[in-house]
């Protein structure tokens, strides 16, 4: 049976703004759970909520309704938080520091004693690909080195969890590629991992599990091969050579076709659409390049659903 190492329950959060300080709710009834062993994605908007949600998760605030449980734990317990690896969206480290430094300092603050934090620093610099930095000044760093050694901090007191927040923010292609297959490889190891997000293609590159959320109300959870799976009025590319424009206007089927200079591209609706056109095609004498369907993207369902719907899959 699979466990859950994660459950939000109906929760609810607001803080008070303005000169009379009304409260303003953030989170709306929001309730999901993160089974054990899984890359979860946390998918919104900048401004959506996922922030706040995520200290809740971890311990630093209380939901003004609902709860938060860790392992079946209370979030804010002290059983529970130090089952978590934190990693926040704009971490501040002392550039003072170098990179196991910083580690001394953060193992010492999580009530670890000195030959346990001497004896996972070399682990943790070797899980994140910093062995060689260990002895660099974080002023040296550059932005993927810095959440690399983030990463380790949290990963530092072996939890079984990892909460990330926005781990790819801020990083160039080269360093979010890096990034992902330090996540998939966490995972391999046994960890839950718990990350939030606004670029859509990293959390449907990895994820096993997601949730979407949009000014903090639920609009979509559940794994994501069953999102990618939604009838979403599937089309094929068709790449094909050899035919005029007269020739291509005769193809019914054709929802669309784009002329270059190397071959023409036509988007077709269905499966019998794509066979039809086809076969008109070689009866025309055309050379077929390739056929192509165009897989669904959470992309495609994010904006679908900026109805405000919650959809369950």
């Amino acid at each position: 049976m699979t466990k859950n190492a994660l459950e939000i329950c109906d929760v609810y959060q607001a803080f008070r703004t303005g000169f009379w300080m009304k409260p303003s709710l953030v989170l709306h009834g929001l309730g999901f759970s993160v089974p054990e062993k899984t890359i979860f994605g946390f998918l919104g908007a900048n401004g959506a909520g996922k922030t706040t949600l995520i200290h809740l998760i971890v311990g630093l605030k209380r939901p003004v309704r609902g709860s938060v449980s860790v392992f079946g734990l209370d979030a804010r317990s002290p059983e529970a938080r130090a089952q978590i690896g934190y990693l926040p969206e704009r971490p501040y480290f002392h550039e003072h520091l170098t990179g196991e430094g910083l580690l001394r300092y953060f193992g010492s603050l999580s009530g670890m004693s000195r030959s346990q934090i001497e004896s996972r620093i070399p682990q943790v610099l070797a899980n994140v690909g910093m062995s060689d930095a260990r002895h660099k000044e974080l002023k040296n760093y550059s932005k993927g080195m810095l959440q690399r050694i983030g990463i380790a901090q949290a990963l530092l007191h072996d939890p079984k969890l990892l909460v990330l927040d926005e781990p790819m923010s801020g990083l160039d292609p080269v360093g979010r590629k890096e990034m992902r297959e330090l996540i998939l490889e966490l995972a391999s190891e046994g960890r839950t991992i718990f990350f939030s997000s606004h670029v859509i293609p990293d959390v449907e590159a990895i994820c096993d599990q997601v949730v979407v959320i949009q000014k903090g109300k639920l609009i979509g959870s559940g794994p994501v091969h069953q999102f990618l799976n939604q009838d979403m009025g599937a089309q094929t590319e068709i790449g094909f050579v050899g035919l005029n424009r007269q020739q291509i206007d005769t193809i019914p089927e054709f929802l669309s076709c784009r002329e270059a200079p190397d071959v023409c591209r036509a988007l077709v609706s269905g499966q019998q659409a794509v066979h039809q056109a086809v076969v008109r095609l070689l009866e025309l004498k055309a050379t077929i390049v390739w056929v192509t369907p165009i897989r669904p993207s959470l992309e495609n369902l994010f904006f679908k659903d900026q109805t405000g719907e919650q959809k369950n899959v």
